[in-house]
Formats: C-alpha cells, sequence, structure tokens
C-alpha cells in the first residue's frame, strides 16, 4: 500500500513538473513575442486541465498580444467562472478593462488581487504592473509601485520585473529611470536581451543613434533568437539602406511564427523603395488571400501611405479609415495619426478636421521634434486656409513648445492673436496680454507699446474710457526718441491721430486735436488724412461734431476704430 501510494506521489509530481515545464515553455514564446506558439502551448495546457488557472491567465495574455482582445475577454471571463476569486485570474480581466476604458473596475480587480495575496506573491506583483505598464489606459506609477514590492520579496532575482518597471518608467517619458531599471535586469540576467533592447529603445526615442544602434545589434548577439530587436535594425535601415533592411527583415522572419501574414513584410519593403504601386497590389492580394475579416489593419495603413505617396488622395482617406475602423487604439502610432491629418488638410471641405487628429499626434508622441513637427504642419494649414484663429491658436502652442522664444516669436503670436480678435472680440484681451509680456521682457522697444494702444482700441471703441491712451503715450516716447524712429513713421502717424479723435470726440479739445494734426504734417507734409482734420478743426461748419456723418479721412477716428495701415515691419 505504501508504494502504491508512493508510486502516485511520484506520479504527481512527474505531472506537476512537466505542466510547469510546458508553462514555462510558452512563457518563453511570450518573451520572443511568438505569440501564435504561446497560445498553441497554452490551448493544449488548458485542454488537459481545464481548471489551471495559471494556463488561462497566460493563454489570455497570448491572445492580447495576437490583438485579439475578444477572445482574450471569453478566455479570462470562463476561467472565473471555476475560480472567481482568482488572483491571476482577476489580473487578466484587469487587463481587458483597461484596454476597454474601464479603468475603476480594472483597480479594483488588481487591488482584490494584491490584497488576497498580502502583496507577497511576485506573479501577482508582476501581472499587475504588466497590466498597467502596457495598456494606454494603465496607470504607470501603480505598475511601479507593485515592482518595487517585488523586489523586497525574499529571494527576488527576476530580471522580467525590472523590464516591466523600466517599460512603465517609459510610458512616463523618465528615460533616466527607465534604463536604469533595465541595468538592473542586466545585473540579474546578462544575458537578457530584452533590457539590453528596450534600453536601446530609450536611446532612439532621444534621437542617440550610437546607443541605439548597439543596444539592439547586442541584444541580438546576446540572444540570436530575440525578434523584436532585429525588427527594429529592419526599421532603422528600412529608409536608409534597403539590402540591410532586407537582411534584417530575414533574420527577424526566421525566428518568429510562420504566418501567412508576414508576407507584409515583403511588401512593406516595397514602399521602402518607393514602389508604391507594387506595394497596393500585393497588399490587395494579401487581404484577398488571408481575408479581409483575418488580415492585420497595419495592411491598410501601408495601403494609406503608398496612396499618399501617389497624390491619390482619396483612395489614401478610404485606406486609412478602414485602417482606424479595425486598428485597436493602442496599436496606434503618432505618424498615424498625422497621416490622417495630412489627408484631411488637403481634401476640400475636411480641413479644419485635420487639426484633432495633429492634436492626437502630438499628445501621442514622446519625442519632442516630433510634437513640434506637428505643430509647424498645423500653423502652417492654418495660415493657407486663412483661418486667423486657428492661426492664433497654433502659434500659441507653437510659442509653447520653443525653449528660449525670442522678442520675434512673442511679436508674432501677438500680432495673430490681434488679428483673430477681428473674428472673435476676445482675443484682442488676449494680444493685449500678450504685449503687456512685450513690454515687461524689452521695455525699450517700441512694438509692445503700440500694439497695446490698437488693442485696447478696439477694445475701448468709443474712446471713452482712454483705455490705449498710457500705451500710445508710451509708444510715441520710446518710439520718437528711438535711433530708429523713421522705421516708425507709419506707426506714430496712426498713434497721433488716435489721439486726434480722442480730443475731438472724448475731450473736445479741438487745439489739442490740431496740434496732433500738426505733429502728423511735421513728419509727413504730404498726409491728406491730417490736412483734412486741420481744415475742419478750423474751419467754422466744416468744423466735425461728435457723430458727424462727413469723418474724413480713412482711419475713422470717429469710431475709434485703428487705423488699417501701421503694421510693424520687423
Amino acid at each position: 500500500m505504501k508504494r502504491s501510494l508512493s508510486l502516485v506521489f511520484l506520479a504527481i509530481v512527474f505531472v506537476q513538473q512537466v505542466f510547469a515545464q510546458s508553462i514555462d515553455e510558452g512563457k518563453k514564446f511570450m518573451y520572443y513575442e511568438r505569440f501564435n506558439s504561446a497560445k498553441d502551448v497554452f490551448t493544449k495546457l488548458i485542454t488537459a486541465n481545464p481548471k489551471s488557472e495559471e494556463a488561462a491567465y497566460w493563454l489570455g495574455q497570448a491572445y492580447i498580444g495576437l490583438e485579439d482582445d475578444a477572445t482574450a475577454k471569453k478566455t479570462y471571463q470562463t476561467a472565473l467562472q471555476g475560480s472567481p476569486t482568482s488572483p491571476i485570474l482577476l489580473c487578466g480581466m484587469g487587463e481587458i478593462e483597461l484596454n476597454e476604458g474601464k479603468a475603476a473596475d480594472a483597480r479594483a480587480h488588481f487591488d482584490m488581487a494584491l490584497n488576497s495575496t498580502k502583496f507577497k506573491d511576485l506573479e501577482i506583483l508582476k501581472a499587475v504592473a504588466r497590466a498597467n505598464a502596457y495598456t494606454n489606459a494603465g496607470d504607470a506609477n501603480y505598475a511601479i509601485a507593485q515592482i518595487q514590492k517585488a523586489t523586497t520579496l525574499k529571494g527576488f532575482k527576476d530580471p522580467e520585473a525590472y523590464v516591466i518597471m523600466g517599460d512603465a518608467y517609459r510610458k512616463l517619458i523618465d528615460g533616466g529611470n527607465a534604463v536604469l531599471a533595465f541595468k538592473n535586469a542586466l545585473m540579474l540576467n546578462p544575458a537578457y536581451a530584452a533590457a539590453k533592447y528596450k534600453e536601446g529603445r530609450i536611446y532612439e526615442s532621444q534621437k542617440n543613434t550610437e546607443f541605439f544602434l548597439a543596444a539592439y545589434e547586442e541584444a541580438v548577439k546576446m540572444d540570436p533568437n530575440y525578434g523584436p530587436a532585429y525588427y527594429s535594425l529592419y526599421v532603422y535601415w528600412y529608409f536608409r539602406d534597403v539590402v540591410k533592411a532586407e537582411d534584417y527583415l530575414h533574420k527577424y522572419i526566421s525566428v518568429i511564427d510562420a504566418d501567412p501574414q508576414n508576407d507584409y513584410y515583403t511588401i512593406d519593403l516595397k514602399y521602402a523603395a518607393q514602389k508604391y504601386g507594387e506595394a497596393i497590389s500585393m497588399s490587395d492580394a494579401l487581404i484577398g488571400k488571408v481575408g479581409p475579416d483575418v488580415i492585420k489593419p497595419r495592411i491598410y495603413r501601408l495601403k494609406a501611405y503608398s496612396y499618399f505617396k501617389l497624390n491619390d488622395y482619396a483612395n489614401a482617406k478610404t485606406s486609412a479609415d478602414e485602417f482606424f475602423k479595425k486598428v485597436h487604439d493602442h496599436d496606434i502610432v503618432p505618424k498615424d495619426y498625422e497621416l490622417y491629418g495630412d489627408i484631411m488638410s488637403i481634401t476640400p471641405g475636411s480641413e479644419s478636421k485635420a487639426y484633432g487628429y495633429y492634436e492626437k499626434a502630438i499628445s501621442a508622441d514622446t519625442i519632442f521634434d516630433n510634437k513640434v513637427a506637428y505643430v509647424q504642419k498645423a500653423v502652417d494649414l492654418a495660415k493657407k486656409q486663412k483661418d486667423v484663429v486657428a492661426v492664433s491658436d497654433w502659434l500659441a502652442k507653437q510659442y509653447g513648445f520653443k525653449k528660449n522664444p525670442s522678442n520675434v516669436d512673442l511679436y508674432n503670436l501677438g500680432r495673430s492673436t490681434f488679428d483673430a480678435g477681428t473674428v472673435s472680440f476676445p482675443y484682442y484681451k488676449k494680444a493685449d496680454s500678450l504685449f503687456a509680456i512685450y513690454t515687461e521682457k524689452y521695455p525699450d522697444q517700441a512694438y509692445g507699446y503700440y500694439w497695446r494702444g490698437r488693442c485696447n482700441w478696439s477694445i475701448d471703441t468709443s474712446m471713452t474710457n482712454a483705455m490705449a491712451n498710457p500705451h500710445f503715450e508710451k509708444f510715441i516716447e520710446v518710439a520718437t526718441t528711438s535711433k530708429d524712429s523713421s522705421t516708425f513713421k507709419g506707426q506714430i502717424k496712426v498713434a497721433y491721430k488716435y489721439f486726434i479723435g480722442y480730443n475731438v470726440f472724448v475731450t473736445k479739445d479741438y487745439k489739442k486735436a490740431i496740434e496732433y494734426c500738426d505733429k502728423i504734417l511735421a513728419l509727413d507734409p504730404a498726409d491728406q488724412d491730417a490736412k483734412n482734420y486741420k481744415l475742419q478743426l478750423n474751419g467754422g461748419k466744416q468744423q466735425p461734431a461728435p457723430g458727424a456723418q462727413n469723418n474724413p479721412g480713412g482711419t475713422k477716428p470717429a469710431t475709434g476704430k485703428p487705423a488699417s495701415g501701421g503694421v510693424i515691419k520687423k
């Protein structure tokens, strides 16, 4: 009897060891991002042991890797029916909920899993961190906190945990701490290629070519089976050296799962070689071969870019629409938003829609120079459309991105905001605030005072509150004593004409008004407006009265509106 029990015990241990080895095999496929192979392993394990919570969790993870969240969700729901309080399954469902935008539900499930294991189960801590680091709606700080707890566990020596932490820091755009986490992973396992590869991604985001290329190359030396590094090398050489790119592509394909959709990469190289027509026809053939319901959305992205390069904007939009309809949010890259914005910008009647996509690209991109480029596209579009409000708004964003904005940058922003006031009145006040900053930063320059005068004249059109007076007075003081006073001749005349109107219609001081006429004529004896004003003020019946309809000249001092001329020459 004892012998029989021993044999049963040995059989159980053997089965457990085989099962553990199989789980590890599947997790290794996950590490290499071979999700189909991982799915096959975990599916067999579930078939053999339907109650295995660990196998169910990892099967769901494999489906997420395959961009099949629906099946992943079904996997977790089915498993939870048998084990409704399983910590690892709750983590899996929480990840699905994050992808569905249900952050509160996800956090509740994560907290339940962590509390039930008293924060002492390494796999649960990693699962929670993994879900939050790798989903758009995940909380990166929450992920980091779980890994920090994991590192305090007795006997901790898991490099994957540090890689998850590094990716969470990368999500926070904290490159320094991300690199430190990846280096900690390598200290635990010097051959852990994922850590070196991810370190390279940080350097790539910083455009540090020397460091990120070396990191990718070192990663494939550490582990020649690590496909993601080959793929990044392929992408780097994609537009630089098609021959090198093709070599890395072949190496990549040799270590990933066999799949008819791998033909996509060969088609992609056609795009890199600027053979856009071939790329489109081969894409259509692959869609037909695989099926439109199975093909990955990226093929439509490739078609959209190809059509765009051929200036076929209608088909580019159709393909882009199909891409956005099918793709998961977490698989959209900033350049996708930029492309759609570019398409909208040249689609008659849809130009204004482009701004929203440029905004999305700015928000999604972590590379500063890319953000600046998207803003410039929006500025250029607004100017092309002669949309003064949009020009002002986008120049304001552009100004915010400038590390050391100049006086010309501030001036241009203020001027564009003033112009927007002709369409939307509140922009006059915004412009005044900007030129107030200008006068503080550059008190010896006349521009700020002049445009504060123009802004306040536009706000106080009747001049009864004299809002523009101190600004025009200061402008005249600075401009007339400047060594470049001759360059302000037109603006000085505008300021003088303002005071003609103010003294005629507000203070009724006609003598003072005539003095300003004389000031203008001293600057420009041929100024017809000043001649007419002076003639009327001195001519008895011709003397204008408040609200008179025969106001001479083109500057309309009776209404107190700014003159149409007088733009500063920079």
